[in-house]
């Protein structure tokens, strides 16, 4: 057993799906007419089984949920490296990496404004 889909609401599935495979490098698994105005696309680390649906106008979907925090921590070999290659390429952190006992933590939005964690050892 795997976790397979997590839902990231979005408010433009096209912006949402030029950042995770623009600029994270991620790949598109599906993407698939769902009918009038709906589209299922999914997102996910390049060979990687876990995946995001970019969700606008079906299932789940909350307009008011866009730009929250999507409860999705990001596991990093190297928190700092990766806020500087993320940064890099323009993506938006609240705050520099930070040391925590248990350990590296940074955040950092999508194109949607929505919050990601990122944690290394």
């Amino acid at each position: 057993m795997y976790i397979s889909t997590i839902t990231i609401n979005v408010a433009d599935v096209e912006r949402a799906v030029a950042f995770y495979t623009g600029t994270l490098g991620w790949e598109i698994s599906n993407d698939v007419e769902m009918g009038p105005g709906m589209r299922w696309v999914t997102v996910r680390p390049v060979g990687k089984q876990t995946q995001f649906v970019l969700a606008k106008g079906f299932g789940g979907e909350e307009p008011a949920k866009v730009g929250d925090f999507s409860g999705v921590i990001l596991e990093v070999p190297d928190v700092g490296a990766t806020h500087a290659e993320l940064s890099a390429k323009g993506v938006k952190f609240g705050e520099e990496p930070v040391k925590h006992p248990w350990g590296w933590w940074a955040m950092f939005e999508d194109s949607e404004g929505n919050g990601f964690g990122l944690h290394s050892d």
